[in-house]
């Protein structure tokens, strides 16, 4: 995830900016870069790239070279758009090089932007979005807008989520920070005789302790003595600084009351983090360069075993169900404590995908020991590289969603969907099942998905209120059909999880199977009824749990009245790709049981008997 950092005040701002890198890169980055202001009105901008090491590679070079100036930015970058290499790292200048940025998110619609800006002699001199970005802050400037209005003018022509500071030469005392969507943090600091933005208040707590938070919509003009917000059209919004009395571990996350909220919020930058170098938005190609199969090897496969424990079995359920419908190849998941023991039929034409947020969780590293000798190809999908599970696979899929503290996962969960989808689309080209059309259809879809993620983590609020009504019950069911099905088996378990309330997951289906005894006013519902396939289905389920006195509450896609007409309750989440709306109906589950685990004043990052990481059967 991105890393953002900014000055302006008294002192020298180059090793300020050095120093608020340095405190963000545990957020990872693949390149970084500072601009500085200085004195003559000039735009001093150095950038390394390459790897963990480039921001002690721009440290040494900031110390040779020493760019005067009392005003910056900087930015940890990792690569969506474009490779990694100096010319795509952050900070980018605007026409005329009158303007800097740095940029967190995706701009959806840059090649729109782009060509239009092209036409009108705007010169490209990167592959990333964000330069686009740039040039529309410095168009605005062109047309006689001060800096700050320049910024929110464009953030107004940019579609998707971004966090954007800006400096200009027009205003050389000032910095600009706006935030659009959910593309990550903005915090702003205010020190004696200067003011400081960053994307993570571990970055600014060296210097002050009195903060605000930037909230999507909004701009923040800052110079060394004042910070002044509006909303981007301009209109004043109160500015409010608080004084933060955090920890060191409380600073870890940062605004939020516990860190499983605080990862449940960074899921836009996560499932950024996922598509990072692995889809190309301007040519509609996805790579997946990690997995490098010849398309022999992929015709050779003749059926796909997913394993996983927990979450990380629904995540892989969920990819099963996408390669199987991509790939065309026959897919199923199991429980990787189940397939280890049952002399499982495997031989060199079966793929075995394990998902292992850890790396080291004892019965799938079991059960990828058992593929493995049987000669099987092993994928494993994980976010701690460099562990147990990595060494076994033949192939290592990182889900780059960044260190997940709270014992329930979240985050890892939506960046390993993710991380699955792309292996499924890039395992159905390589089989001839993906055409270039759909192809592009599917990159098209992922560009928009960290926008989307942000839009259903902003609609909390009636999730809170049901959250306190869920307090008085002590059993819960949770209904799918489909692709929905690991839906509601992840939902019943984050409750069951955090809350310590009874609830199952259970396929709509087999209703009638048995579960049907257990409805009654004492057990609400959840159903997961989006506008797909199995809307119609859903529906009939929704009757059947009504017609024998249960309280439904329905997950369901924006713009539906039918559930609305049904339900006791109904959360709405935006409308995706068929393939990706499971991971947005994951959000509100996962926050309505954050919420109702706080409500009833449990602890949701250390749920009792439960350990990140399992390591014994």
């Amino acid at each position: 995830m991105c890393g953002i950092f900014g000055y302006t005040g008294h002192n020298p701002a180059a090793p300020l900016l050095i120093g608020g890198l340095k405190l963000l890169e545990y957020r990872g980055y693949d390149s970084a870069g500072i601009a500085v202001l200085n004195g003559s009105k000039e735009i001093s901008i150095t950038r390394r790239a390459g790897g963990t090491d480039s921001v002690a590679r721009l440290a040494a070079a900031i110390d040779e070279l020493t760019p005067a100036g009392k005003v910056g930015i900087a930015h940890t970058r990792w690569a969506t758009h474009g490779e990694v290499a100096e010319r795509n790292a952050h900070p980018h200048r605007g026409h005329s090089g009158s303007v800097a940025i740095v940029h967190n998110g995706i701009v959806e619609n840059y090649l729109h932007l782009k060509a239009e800006l092209k036409e009108a002699g705007y010169k490209f001199l990167s592959d990333t979005d964000s330069e686009v970005i740039a040039h529309l802050v410095a168009r605005e400037i062109d047309r006689g807008a001060n800096l700050a209005a320049a910024v929110g003018n464009a953030m107004r022509q940019v579609e998707g989520a971004a966090a954007v500071v800006a400096t200009s030469v027009a205003e050389p005392d000032k910095i600009v920070a706006a935030r659009l969507g959910n593309a990550g943090g903005i915090v702003i600091g205010a020190a004696d005789g200067a003011y400081m933005v960053a994307s993570d208040i571990i970055a600014l707590l060296p210097h002050t302790n009195t903060v605000c938070y930037l909230e999507s919509g909004q701009v923040a003009s800052i110079t060394p003595d004042r910070c002044e917000i509006t909303q981007l059209d301009g209109k004043a919004v109160k500015t409010v600084f608080v004084t933060s009395t955090r920890s060191a571990d409380m600073a870890a996350r940062g605004r939020f009351p516990h860190f499983m909220a605080k990862e449940i919020a960074e899921q836009p930058e996560s499932v950024t983090a996922a598509m990072r170098q692995r889809v190309d938005l301007a040519t509609g190609r996805i790579a997946l360069p990690e997995f490098n199969l010849t398309p022999e090897q992929a015709l050779a496969i003749n059926r796909a075993v997913f394993i996983g424990m927990g979450t990380s079995l629904h995540a892989a359920m969920n990819g099963a169900s996408a390669l199987e419908a991509l790939a065309r190849i026959p897919a199923y998941a199991e429980n990787a404590s189940e397939f280890r023991y049952r002399n499982p039929v495997l031989d060199s034409h079966t793929l075995v995908v394990s998902v292992t947020q850890s790396g080291e969780t004892a019965d799938t590293l079991a059960a990828m020991e058992l593929a493995r000798d049987s000669g099987c190809l092993l994928v494993t999908a994980v976010e701690a590289e460099g562990t147990q599970a990595t060494r076994l696979a033949n192939v290592t899929l990182p889900v780059r969603c960044g260190q997940e503290i709270g014992v329930a996962a979240t985050k890892t969960m939506t960046a390993t969907m993710v991380t699955l989808s792309l292996m499924a689309a890039r395992l159905a080209s390589l089989r001839g099942n993906l055409s270039e059309q759909a192809e592009a259809k599917l990159a098209k879809a992922l560009s928009s998905l960290p926008a989307l993620t942000g839009i259903a983590l902003e609609r909390v609020e009636p999730i809170k209120k049901l959250a306190d009504d869920l307090t008085a019950y002590s059993h819960l069911l949770y209904l799918g059909r489909g692709a929905q099905f690991p839906v509601a088996m992840e939902g019943a378990l984050k409750m069951k999880e955090i809350a310590y309330i009874h609830a199952e997951g259970y396929a709509a289906g087999e209703m009638k199977h048995g579960v049907n005894a257990l409805i009654s006013k004492d057990m609400p519902t959840i159903a997961i009824a989006p506008r797909d396939a199995m809307f119609d289905k859903m529906v009939s389920n929704v009757n059947e749990v009504k017609s024998r006195g249960g309280r439904v509450i329905a997950v369901t896609t924006d713009g539906d009245d039918v559930m609305k007409s049904l339900a006791d309750d109904v959360l709405y989440v935006p409308l995706a790709h068929t393939l990706f709306q499971p991971l947005l109906n994951i959000i509100p589950l996962q926050m309505l049981a954050y919420h109702t685990s706080v409500a009833l004043g449990m602890n949701p990052d250390k749920p009792r008997n439960l350990a990140k990481t399992v390591t014994v059967e």
